[in-house]
């Protein structure tokens, strides 16, 4: 329950922080306008977009992650909870400190995810390419345990 207030915390905190800093213009992306890049901590083929604030940076924020078919992302840790919501395909998630197929578990598009601090997690993307939708506050970090 904690958690899910959280998240809802999270949500209005980053709507007032529209409100207060937009002077009153819509922000609004259509998917043909959302800008990928590849950071430079990406190199197995994802992708990020950053649709509101600065990841990198601090504050609140909002991204989405593009994650190529088949690929993974080994068992690893963040510093602040982890809010994702499946925005295309199915993402797969599983807990523990070490990267197991059998542990992973299909969350389908439309999905919402909290994963707690500290908590460590792998992920893939196996039937087809995933769009995630993260959502922050503060910079975000990623601890891998695995290499």
């Amino acid at each position: 329950m904690k958690r899910l207030m959280f998240a809802v915390f999270v949500f209005s905190a980053i709507t007032l922080m529209l409100a207060a800093t937009n002077n009153k213009e819509i922000i609004a992306f259509t998917p043909l306008q959302v800008r990928w890049f590849t950071p430079s901590y990406y190199t197995d083929g994802r992708q990020r977009a950053q649709l509101l604030g600065d990841s990198s940076q601090g504050g609140a924020w909002v991204d989405r992650v593009k994650m190529p078919a088949g690929k993974r992302v080994l068992a690893h840790t963040h510093p602040q909870d982890e809010l994702v919501t499946v925005i295309e395909g199915t993402w797969y998630l599983g807990e523990g400190t070490k990267f197991n197929l059998s542990n992973l578990k299909g969350y389908p598009a439309g999905s919402f995810i909290v994963i707690p601090a500290g908590v460590p997690h792998f992920v893939a993307a196996k039937d087809g390419t995933v769009i995630v939708q993260l959502n922050g506050n503060g910079k975000f970090h990623t601890d891998y345990l695995e290499k």
